[in-house]
Formats: C-alpha cells, sequence, structure tokens
C-alpha cells in the first residue's frame, strides 16, 4: 500500500478524473486503501455532524452524546451503510440485470467513490451549512454511479438504476434512524441525515 499512490488518487480524484476508478477495478491490493478512504471519509462528515450540533443551532447539547453519536457512531454507521448499499447495487445487477460483477471490484471503485461525503466536514460553518450537507450527498450520487460503471458492464441505465436503488437504502435506513431521535441525540447514523430533516 502506497500512502503517495492513494493521495495522488485521491487528489485526482477531487478534480474529477474518473480513470481513477478504472486503475482500481482490477488491483487486488487496492481494495485495503479503499475501504480506509470510506472510513476517513464517514469520520470526517462524523466531525462535521457534531461539530453542527455545537456551533450551528446555538443550543446546548450533552456534548459527550453528541460527539459519541454523531462523530463515532454516526461516522461507523455511516460506512457500514455504505458497504450495504455496494451489496444492494450488486444483488441488484447481479439478479435483475443479470449482469455480471465483481463484488471486490465493486468494493475498490465505490471505496473510493465515497471521497466526497468527506466535504460534510465542514457542515459546522454558519449560514452555509446546507450547502456542504446536501450538495456532498449529490456529489456523492454521481461518484457512485461512475464508480459502478467502472466496475461491471452493466449499461448506463442499468446503472443509474441500481446505484439510485442502493443509495435510496442507505438514506432511507440513515434517515428513519434520525427520524426516530433528536437532532442532537440522532444515534448510529444520522448526523448528516439528521440535519437533512431539519433543513427540510
Amino acid at each position: 500500500m502506497d500512502p503517495n499512490a492513494i493521495v495522488n488518487r485521491l487528489v485526482r480524484l477531487a478534480r474529477i478524473d474518473t480513470s481513477v476508478f478504472d486503475e482500481v477495478r482490477d488491483d487486488q491490493q487496492e481494495l485495503i486503501p479503499a475501504l480506509i478512504v470510506l472510513v476517513v471519509s464517514s469520520f470526517l462528515a462524523g466531525l462535521g455532524g457534531a461539530l453542527y450540533w455545537t456551533v450551528v443551532p446555538m443550543t446546548f447539547f450533552e456534548l459527550d452524546a453528541v460527539w459519541v453519536n454523531n462523530f463515532l457512531l454516526g461516522s461507523i454507521f455511516f460506512a457500514v451503510m455504505y458497504v450495504v448499499a455496494a451489496l444492494v447495487i450488486y444483488v441488484v445487477l447481479a439478479q435483475m440485470f443479470k449482469v455480471t460483477a465483481d463484488v471486490q471490484s465493486l468494493l475498490r471503485t465505490m471505496g473510493y467513490a465515497s471521497l466526497p461525503f468527506a466535504i460534510c466536514v465542514l457542515m459546522f460553518i454558519p449560514v452555509v451549512w446546507p450547502l456542504f450537507a446536501l450538495a456532498p450527498l449529490a456529489i456523492l450520487l454521481v461518484s457512485m454511479i461512475y464508480a459502478v460503471q467502472a466496475a461491471t458492464n452493466a449499461e448506463s441505465n442499468q446503472v443509474v438504476i441500481a446505484t439510485v436503488i442502493g443509495f435510496a437504502v442507505m438514506v432511507l435506513v440513515l434517515g428513519v434512524i434520525a427520524l426516530q431521535h433528536s437532532a442532537g441525540d440522532a444515534p448510529i447514523g444520522a448526523g448528516t441525515f439528521g440535519i437533512l430533516l431539519d433543513v427540510s
């Protein structure tokens, strides 16, 4: 695992160079780096969620609960749900569209595709915080579509349908968790998604 190569790929992804997905698709050594990218992106988003609840609402929450629920548990649960979304995409492609896909290739490309979620770390900035809560999800969906396209031989419409289904499952589960709890107390999962509900 070459940290410089990983950073180089992330910089290229930030510049919207989707050829990164083609590079990592068949490289079996890229599974761990891809999962590291996912975990780091999740924790950056969790950090943004925790900072949001301590800065933007100007109200008092128990800081311990905010940091445990939004940063620690929320980050872990998002990463898990993202992997679940990848598996849902795989099942939809394989079962509904009869497309041959390799799970590990899909996980490698989608791990790198999770990078846009790290933008949520900026949700603590007052006034413009909705931009950093909503835009990363839209960019994440587009990034996932490119990642799935690179990892499979599916047609474009099949990729879009499968990815939207996987993304919807992830958002639905995290959103339901957010609905079950008060804003600052949303556990395992809904730092960002609790904030999204606060926007609407």
